[in-house]
């Protein structure tokens, strides 16, 4: 299992955005997808290179990326740490 990190504006802007549009229990139902097998995502190319995403529905997807260094938190074992950089919309190139 990975432990999981979300970029600031996941937090701040897409989730409250995803709340509105009913999308939470779809976008934490794929969270706990990645977690448990971060290589599910698409790999992306070209100026994403790195990064990987998932379809939350046909609008939005959400953006990662992966490290696989096992870490210790509060006495569990994580494989590794996975970044949400992005969680609403699907056009992530506008946003870096």
């Amino acid at each position: 299992m990975y432990n999981i990190r979300y970029a600031r504006d996941v937090v701040s802007k897409d989730l409250p955005k995803l709340k509105s549009a009913n999308l939470v229990r779809q976008f934490l139902r794929e969270v706990d997808i990645i977690r448990a097998n971060p290589f599910v995502g698409k790999i992306l190319i070209g100026p994403l290179k790195g990064k990987r995403s998932v379809r939350i529905n046909l609008q939005h997807r959400i953006f990662y990326i992966f490290e696989q260094s096992e870490i210790v938190i509060n006495d569990t074992t994580y494989e590794g740490t996975i970044t949400i950089l992005q969680a609403f919309g699907h056009d992530f190139r506008k946003q870096v």
